[in-house]
């Protein structure tokens, strides 16, 4: 009889200890996804007050003494909006390397009188630079008629007369092969695009960088 007793009054007990070790292991794991759902907010805010910060510092320094950015925000829907990742191109040898090619996206500087255009009726504040994708190199044949954009004969992108605000857009009214050196830049994702269909094509050497995502904002 005595056994039969330790034998039953043993089972309860193992079945605390079991009930008891089960919610310890919940909690550790409820307290991990906190903590992880902690470091990505943490991660999160941190990228974004040091672009912030790179934003305002832009603004004060000449953009001769300007570093090129190693990771730039981009909250444009020219190309997705998120953070990227931007490599240097170096130009020194006379040519960049690496060579940026079609649907590379870049960090570009705009041609002056574009980008006191874009700062005029607010597209973009003076002196910041803009990721746009590459949509046709040397020897490609870029021609815009009728508001339509084709590269190589195959329609692209439409040209838009105005913009939101009803005023109108310059347009680059030609129809040739770029020549060597030359970027056509197209934001084939947002229809009000500021890009080379307004203001021609660019030179490579006003590329700064290759820019890679490396984060990017899912929006609905």
């Amino acid at each position: 009889m005595t056994a039969q007793r330790t034998s039953n009054g043993a089972a309860p007990r193992a079945e605390v200890r079991l009930r008891a070790v089960k919610r310890s292991e919940h909690g550790s794991d409820m307290a991990l996804s906190v903590r992880s759902r902690r470091r990505a907010r943490l991660a999160l805010a941190l990228l974004s007050i040091g672009g912030l910060a790179a934003l305002a510092w832009a603004e004060f320094v000449p953009a001769t003494l300007r570093p090129i950015p190693r990771l730039t925000y981009n909250a444009s829907e020219s190309v997705p909006v998120g953070w990227y990742r931007v490599d240097p191109l170096d130009h020194r040898t006379g040519s960049a390397t690496p060579v940026p090619s079609v649907n590379n996206i870049v960090l570009v500087s705009l041609p002056t009188e574009t980008a006191a255009l874009a700062a005029q009726r607010g597209y973009l504040p003076a002196h910041v630079r803009l990721l746009k994708r590459i949509a046709a190199i040397a020897p490609q044949a870029v021609y815009i008629d009728d508001h339509r954009v084709r590269i190589d004969g195959v329609p692209v992108a439409a040209v838009l007369a105005t913009d939101r605000m009803g005023r109108p857009l310059p347009s680059w009214q030609q129809c040739r092969r770029l020549r060597p050196g030359e970027l056509f830049l197209l934001g084939t994702t947002s229809p009000a695009s500021f890009d080379s269909r307004y203001f021609g094509p660019v030179h490579v050497s006003n590329v700064l960088g290759m820019a890679h995502p490396i984060w990017l904002e899912t929006r609905r």
